[in-house]
Protein backbone atom coordinates (compact mmCIF):
# COMPACT_ATOMS: atom_id res chain seq x y z
CA UNK A 1 0.00 0.00 0.00
CA UNK A 2 1.38 3.12 -0.70
CA UNK A 3 2.94 5.53 1.45
CA UNK A 4 0.10 8.16 1.40
CA UNK A 5 1.38 11.01 3.82
CA UNK A 6 4.47 10.71 1.21
CA UNK A 7 2.53 11.79 -1.72
CA UNK A 8 2.04 15.19 -0.87
CA UNK A 9 6.27 15.70 -0.69
CA UNK A 10 6.63 14.09 -4.01
CA UNK A 11 4.17 15.94 -5.60
CA UNK A 12 5.70 18.80 -3.91
CA UNK A 13 9.11 17.96 -5.38
CA UNK A 14 8.10 17.91 -9.00
CA UNK A 15 6.43 21.00 -8.57
CA UNK A 16 9.45 22.03 -7.53
CA UNK A 17 11.55 20.62 -10.17
CA UNK A 18 8.84 22.59 -13.05
CA UNK A 19 9.36 25.66 -11.07
CA UNK A 20 13.11 25.41 -11.17
CA UNK A 21 12.75 24.07 -15.56
CA UNK A 22 10.96 27.47 -15.42
CA UNK A 23 13.01 29.87 -13.45
CA UNK A 24 16.53 28.56 -15.35
CA UNK A 25 14.75 29.23 -18.93
CA UNK A 26 13.87 33.04 -17.77
CA UNK A 27 17.11 33.04 -16.14
CA UNK A 28 18.46 31.96 -20.04
CA UNK A 29 16.23 34.30 -21.34
CA UNK A 30 17.25 37.27 -19.43
CA UNK A 31 20.92 36.48 -19.68
CA UNK A 32 20.72 36.11 -23.74
CA UNK A 33 18.59 39.53 -23.54
CA UNK A 34 21.20 41.43 -21.43
CA UNK A 35 23.89 40.15 -23.87
CA UNK A 36 21.87 41.04 -27.06
CA UNK A 37 21.13 44.40 -25.90
CA UNK A 38 25.03 44.75 -24.55
CA UNK A 39 26.30 43.71 -28.39
CA UNK A 40 23.77 46.51 -30.10
CA UNK A 41 25.38 49.37 -27.92
CA UNK A 42 27.39 49.54 -31.29
CA UNK A 43 25.54 47.42 -34.06
CA UNK A 44 27.55 45.12 -36.15
CA UNK A 45 25.92 44.13 -39.30
CA UNK A 46 27.10 40.47 -40.73
CA UNK A 47 29.76 40.72 -43.04
CA UNK A 48 27.39 39.57 -46.54
CA UNK A 49 25.34 43.03 -45.35
CA UNK A 50 28.28 45.11 -44.62
CA UNK A 51 29.78 43.90 -48.28
CA UNK A 52 26.48 44.96 -49.93
CA UNK A 53 26.31 48.44 -48.02
CA UNK A 54 29.58 49.38 -48.37
CA UNK A 55 29.25 49.14 -52.23
CA UNK A 56 27.07 51.56 -52.79
CA UNK A 57 27.55 53.48 -49.51
CA UNK A 58 30.91 55.15 -50.43
CA UNK A 59 30.52 58.97 -51.14
CA UNK A 60 32.85 61.27 -52.91
CA UNK A 61 35.99 61.05 -51.91
CA UNK A 62 38.48 63.87 -49.66
CA UNK A 63 39.27 66.88 -52.15
CA UNK A 64 42.89 67.15 -54.03
CA UNK A 65 44.09 69.27 -56.43
CA UNK A 66 42.46 68.42 -59.39
CA UNK A 67 45.47 70.76 -61.57
CA UNK A 68 48.66 68.90 -60.17
CA UNK A 69 51.61 68.84 -62.57
CA UNK A 70 51.51 65.32 -64.22
CA UNK A 71 48.22 64.30 -62.56
CA UNK A 72 46.32 61.64 -64.56
CA UNK A 73 42.92 59.86 -63.99
CA UNK A 74 43.05 55.75 -65.05
CA UNK A 75 40.24 54.91 -63.05
CA UNK A 76 36.79 56.48 -62.27
CA UNK A 77 34.65 56.12 -59.70
CA UNK A 78 36.26 54.93 -57.80
CA UNK A 79 39.00 57.29 -58.89
CA UNK A 80 42.71 55.98 -59.21
CA UNK A 81 45.11 58.41 -60.13
CA UNK A 82 48.73 58.14 -61.55
CA UNK A 83 51.26 61.63 -60.73
CA UNK A 84 54.00 61.09 -63.50
CA UNK A 85 57.63 62.26 -62.18
CA UNK A 86 55.43 63.40 -58.52
CA UNK A 87 59.41 62.97 -57.22
CA UNK A 88 62.68 63.41 -58.82
CA UNK A 89 65.47 60.71 -59.38
CA UNK A 90 67.48 62.04 -56.26
CA UNK A 91 64.38 62.17 -53.35
CA UNK A 92 64.03 58.64 -54.65
CA UNK A 93 67.40 57.56 -54.46
CA UNK A 94 67.61 59.49 -51.39
CA UNK A 95 64.39 58.10 -49.91
CA UNK A 96 66.00 54.42 -50.62
CA UNK A 97 69.38 54.98 -49.22
CA UNK A 98 68.04 56.99 -45.89
CA UNK A 99 66.09 53.07 -45.73
CA UNK A 100 68.81 51.54 -46.09
CA UNK A 101 70.78 53.35 -42.85
CA UNK A 102 68.00 52.84 -40.74
CA UNK A 103 67.20 49.00 -41.72
CA UNK A 104 64.40 47.75 -42.43
CA UNK A 105 62.45 45.32 -40.62
CA UNK A 106 59.28 42.79 -41.96
CA UNK A 107 56.32 44.90 -42.67
CA UNK A 108 53.64 44.57 -39.89
CA UNK A 109 49.96 43.56 -41.14
CA UNK A 110 47.02 44.84 -38.73
CA UNK A 111 44.17 42.60 -37.65
CA UNK A 112 41.42 45.14 -39.35
CA UNK A 113 38.25 44.36 -37.80
CA UNK A 114 39.45 42.11 -34.73
CA UNK A 115 37.59 44.19 -32.22
CA UNK A 116 33.77 43.48 -34.32
CA UNK A 117 35.21 40.20 -34.26
CA UNK A 118 35.90 39.60 -30.82
CA UNK A 119 32.34 40.98 -30.09
CA UNK A 120 30.97 38.57 -32.14
CA UNK A 121 32.23 35.69 -31.48
CA UNK A 122 31.86 36.60 -27.55
CA UNK A 123 28.25 37.33 -28.47
CA UNK A 124 27.44 34.35 -30.46
CA UNK A 125 29.28 32.30 -27.45
CA UNK A 126 26.99 34.39 -24.99
CA UNK A 127 23.71 33.81 -26.06
CA UNK A 128 24.55 30.08 -27.06
CA UNK A 129 26.97 27.39 -25.96
CA UNK A 130 27.28 29.29 -22.56
CA UNK A 131 24.05 29.92 -21.86
CA UNK A 132 23.32 26.45 -22.23
CA UNK A 133 25.89 24.61 -21.31
CA UNK A 134 25.67 26.41 -17.98
CA UNK A 135 21.98 25.73 -17.37
CA UNK A 136 22.31 21.99 -17.93
CA UNK A 137 25.33 21.79 -15.90
CA UNK A 138 23.78 23.21 -13.29
CA UNK A 139 20.32 21.02 -13.95
CA UNK A 140 22.80 18.09 -13.90
CA UNK A 141 24.10 18.78 -10.55
CA UNK A 142 20.37 19.30 -9.01
CA UNK A 143 19.95 15.75 -9.83
CA UNK A 144 19.35 14.05 -6.69
CA UNK A 145 19.54 16.54 -4.47
CA UNK A 146 15.99 16.49 -2.60
CA UNK A 147 17.21 20.17 -0.65
CA UNK A 148 17.34 21.73 -4.48
CA UNK A 149 16.08 25.25 -4.08
CA UNK A 150 14.74 27.62 -7.10
CA UNK A 151 17.87 30.18 -6.04
CA UNK A 152 20.23 27.29 -5.79
CA UNK A 153 20.11 26.62 -8.68
CA UNK A 154 19.91 30.24 -10.31
CA UNK A 155 23.03 31.10 -8.40
CA UNK A 156 25.18 27.51 -9.73
CA UNK A 157 23.92 28.36 -13.41
CA UNK A 158 25.02 32.33 -13.02
CA UNK A 159 28.51 30.44 -11.28
CA UNK A 160 28.53 27.98 -14.25
CA UNK A 161 28.21 30.67 -16.78
CA UNK A 162 30.78 33.09 -15.48
CA UNK A 163 33.59 29.97 -16.17
CA UNK A 164 32.14 29.34 -19.51
CA UNK A 165 32.22 32.86 -20.61
CA UNK A 166 35.83 33.20 -18.95
CA UNK A 167 36.75 30.22 -21.25
CA UNK A 168 34.98 31.43 -24.24
CA UNK A 169 37.19 34.73 -23.94
CA UNK A 170 40.54 33.00 -23.83
CA UNK A 171 39.56 30.71 -26.73
CA UNK A 172 38.47 33.76 -28.78
CA UNK A 173 41.66 35.53 -27.77
CA UNK A 174 44.02 32.58 -29.43
CA UNK A 175 41.86 32.46 -32.36
CA UNK A 176 42.65 36.13 -32.44
CA UNK A 177 46.30 35.82 -32.16
CA UNK A 178 46.41 32.57 -34.93
CA UNK A 179 44.20 35.08 -36.75
CA UNK A 180 46.93 37.67 -36.73
CA UNK A 181 49.94 35.51 -36.99
CA UNK A 182 47.79 33.94 -40.26
CA UNK A 183 47.92 37.68 -41.56
CA UNK A 184 51.72 38.18 -41.41
CA UNK A 185 51.88 35.49 -44.04
CA UNK A 186 50.43 37.29 -46.60
CA UNK A 187 53.35 40.04 -46.23
CA UNK A 188 56.88 39.29 -47.19
CA UNK A 189 58.23 42.60 -48.01
CA UNK A 190 60.37 44.63 -45.34
CA UNK A 191 60.09 48.43 -44.78
CA UNK A 192 61.01 51.47 -41.95
CA UNK A 193 59.47 54.76 -41.57
CA UNK A 194 61.14 58.23 -42.23
CA UNK A 195 60.13 61.08 -40.01
CA UNK A 196 62.86 63.06 -40.53
CA UNK A 197 62.01 65.86 -42.19
CA UNK A 198 65.87 66.75 -42.25
CA UNK A 199 66.14 64.60 -44.64
CA UNK A 200 65.81 65.75 -48.45
CA UNK A 201 64.63 62.66 -49.49
CA UNK A 202 61.41 62.12 -46.81
CA UNK A 203 60.90 66.56 -46.65
CA UNK A 204 60.20 67.24 -50.28
CA UNK A 205 57.59 63.45 -50.44
CA UNK A 206 55.97 65.11 -47.78
CA UNK A 207 56.11 68.45 -49.07
CA UNK A 208 54.60 67.17 -52.86
CA UNK A 209 51.79 65.62 -50.50
CA UNK A 210 50.64 68.35 -48.69
CA UNK A 211 50.84 70.26 -52.19
CA UNK A 212 48.58 67.52 -53.54
CA UNK A 213 45.74 67.23 -51.19
CA UNK A 214 45.86 70.93 -49.88
CA UNK A 215 44.31 72.02 -46.62
CA UNK A 216 41.48 69.81 -45.28
CA UNK A 217 38.03 70.97 -46.10
CA UNK A 218 36.59 69.71 -42.75
CA UNK A 219 39.22 71.08 -40.26
CA UNK A 220 38.23 74.43 -38.26
CA UNK A 221 41.75 74.86 -37.16
CA UNK A 222 44.96 76.17 -39.10
CA UNK A 223 46.47 72.63 -39.15
CA UNK A 224 48.76 71.81 -42.08
CA UNK A 225 47.47 69.10 -44.56
CA UNK A 226 51.07 67.20 -43.51
CA UNK A 227 49.14 67.00 -39.76
CA UNK A 228 46.88 64.22 -41.48
CA UNK A 229 49.44 62.48 -42.71
CA UNK A 230 51.32 58.80 -41.35
CA UNK A 231 55.00 59.48 -41.71
CA UNK A 232 56.63 58.43 -44.93
CA UNK A 233 57.27 54.82 -45.34
CA UNK A 234 59.35 52.82 -47.33
CA UNK A 235 58.84 49.33 -48.55
CA UNK A 236 61.50 46.98 -50.04
CA UNK A 237 60.12 43.94 -51.67
CA UNK A 238 62.83 41.35 -52.84
CA UNK A 239 62.84 38.64 -55.49
CA UNK A 240 59.43 36.92 -54.58
CA UNK A 241 58.30 39.26 -51.60
CA UNK A 242 54.53 40.33 -52.16
CA UNK A 243 51.69 41.58 -50.38
CA UNK A 244 48.54 39.56 -50.69
CA UNK A 245 45.31 41.25 -52.00
CA UNK A 246 43.33 43.49 -49.12
CA UNK A 247 42.22 46.87 -47.96
CA UNK A 248 44.01 50.22 -46.59
CA UNK A 249 40.70 51.23 -44.65
CA UNK A 250 39.62 49.65 -41.38
CA UNK A 251 35.64 48.73 -41.10
CA UNK A 252 36.63 49.38 -37.30
CA UNK A 253 38.64 52.70 -37.46
CA UNK A 254 36.90 54.72 -35.22
CA UNK A 255 37.56 52.02 -32.71
CA UNK A 256 41.32 50.56 -33.94
CA UNK A 257 42.95 53.72 -35.85
CA UNK A 258 41.61 56.49 -33.41
CA UNK A 259 45.20 56.86 -32.07
CA UNK A 260 46.80 57.38 -35.30
CA UNK A 261 43.92 59.83 -36.63
CA UNK A 262 41.56 57.29 -37.43
CA UNK A 263 40.15 56.08 -41.08
CA UNK A 264 42.35 55.95 -44.17
CA UNK A 265 41.26 58.53 -46.74
CA UNK A 266 43.93 58.28 -49.25
CA UNK A 267 47.01 56.01 -49.98
CA UNK A 268 49.67 57.68 -51.93
CA UNK A 269 52.41 55.55 -53.34
CA UNK A 270 55.48 56.71 -55.03
CA UNK A 271 57.71 54.14 -56.74
CA UNK A 272 61.47 54.68 -56.22
CA UNK A 273 63.01 52.37 -58.70
CA UNK A 274 61.99 51.07 -62.37
CA UNK A 275 60.87 47.70 -62.32
CA UNK A 276 61.34 45.69 -65.62
CA UNK A 277 59.53 42.43 -64.07
CA UNK A 278 56.80 41.90 -60.94
CA UNK A 279 55.95 43.70 -58.62
CA UNK A 280 52.86 45.58 -59.79
CA UNK A 281 50.32 47.18 -58.29
CA UNK A 282 46.72 45.16 -59.14
CA UNK A 283 43.62 46.20 -58.19
CA UNK A 284 41.81 42.92 -58.64
CA UNK A 285 37.72 44.24 -58.30
CA UNK A 286 38.90 47.10 -60.91
CA UNK A 287 38.82 46.82 -64.83
CA UNK A 288 41.91 47.28 -66.65
CA UNK A 289 43.08 50.77 -68.51
CA UNK A 290 44.75 51.54 -71.83
CA UNK A 291 47.35 53.21 -69.77
CA UNK A 292 51.27 52.79 -71.05
CA UNK A 293 51.52 51.39 -67.55
CA UNK A 294 48.82 48.79 -67.52
CA UNK A 295 50.20 45.60 -67.41
CA UNK A 296 49.16 44.55 -71.18
CA UNK A 297 46.67 41.57 -71.57
CA UNK A 298 45.24 41.90 -68.02
CA UNK A 299 41.84 42.30 -67.23
CA UNK A 300 42.22 44.15 -64.17
CA UNK A 301 43.83 47.35 -63.60
CA UNK A 302 47.66 46.61 -62.69
CA UNK A 303 50.06 49.33 -62.74
CA UNK A 304 53.55 48.68 -63.41
CA UNK A 305 56.05 50.62 -61.24
CA UNK A 306 58.15 53.78 -62.53
CA UNK A 307 60.41 55.43 -60.60
CA UNK A 308 59.50 58.85 -59.86
CA UNK A 309 55.93 58.23 -60.68
CA UNK A 310 53.04 58.36 -57.95
CA UNK A 311 49.59 56.23 -57.15
CA UNK A 312 47.03 57.59 -55.71
CA UNK A 313 43.52 56.03 -54.85
CA UNK A 314 41.50 56.33 -51.86
CA UNK A 315 40.17 53.49 -49.75
CA UNK A 316 37.54 55.41 -47.97
CA UNK A 317 35.08 58.57 -48.60
CA UNK A 318 35.50 61.93 -47.48
CA UNK A 319 32.88 60.76 -44.38
CA UNK A 320 35.17 57.56 -43.84
CA UNK A 321 32.78 54.96 -45.22
CA UNK A 322 34.90 51.84 -45.96
CA UNK A 323 35.06 51.38 -50.00
CA UNK A 324 35.17 47.76 -50.73
CA UNK A 325 36.35 48.28 -54.26
CA UNK A 326 39.21 49.52 -53.50
CA UNK A 327 41.25 46.39 -52.74
CA UNK A 328 44.68 45.46 -54.24
CA UNK A 329 47.70 43.99 -53.74
CA UNK A 330 51.33 43.80 -54.38
CA UNK A 331 52.20 41.25 -57.18
CA UNK A 332 55.33 39.34 -56.50
CA UNK A 333 58.49 40.77 -57.11
CA UNK A 334 60.92 39.29 -59.53
CA UNK A 335 63.31 42.26 -60.03
CA UNK A 336 63.61 44.39 -56.54
CA UNK A 337 61.07 47.30 -55.64
CA UNK A 338 61.07 50.00 -53.49
CA UNK A 339 58.44 52.18 -52.72
CA UNK A 340 57.54 54.80 -50.42
CA UNK A 341 54.01 55.90 -48.58
CA UNK A 342 51.74 58.19 -47.16
CA UNK A 343 48.59 57.72 -45.58
CA UNK A 344 45.91 60.40 -45.19
CA UNK A 345 43.87 60.14 -42.40
CA UNK A 346 41.22 61.47 -41.43
CA UNK A 347 42.00 63.40 -38.60
CA UNK A 348 45.07 64.85 -36.68
CA UNK A 349 48.08 62.13 -36.57
CA UNK A 350 50.23 62.49 -34.00
CA UNK A 351 53.65 61.27 -33.24
CA UNK A 352 54.71 58.61 -32.66
CA UNK A 353 52.66 57.44 -36.23
CA UNK A 354 52.47 60.61 -37.83
CA UNK A 355 54.88 64.12 -37.83
CA UNK A 356 55.85 66.18 -34.89
CA UNK A 357 54.29 69.59 -35.01
CA UNK A 358 58.00 71.20 -34.62
CA UNK A 359 59.15 69.56 -37.64
CA UNK A 360 56.36 70.31 -40.20
CA UNK A 361 57.01 73.91 -38.48
CA UNK A 362 60.73 74.19 -39.34
CA UNK A 363 60.95 72.52 -42.38
CA UNK A 364 57.60 72.77 -44.24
Amino acid sequence: MPNLPNQPYIQSKRAVRVGLTLTLFATASTISAFTVTYRHVRPVKPRSQLLASTQTAAGSRIRIDENYLGLKRVHANPDVFIIERFLDDTSCEDLISKAKEKGTTRSPVAYAGWTDDVKDLLGLAATGPVTWFAILSAWYEAQGDENASVLSLVLHSIRNYAGLFVLAAVLVAAFTKFRTDGLQKLRTSSSTTLDDLSQFGARNFVSCAADLFGPSSSSSNDMQPAAYFEAPTVIRYERDQSLAPHYDANRSADVEDKNRGGQTLATLIVYLNDVQTGGTTKFGKLPATDDKRQVKGESNLNIIPQKGDALLFFPADQNGIFDDRMEHEGCPAVDEKWIARIWRHEERVNPPFGLSDESMQKYL
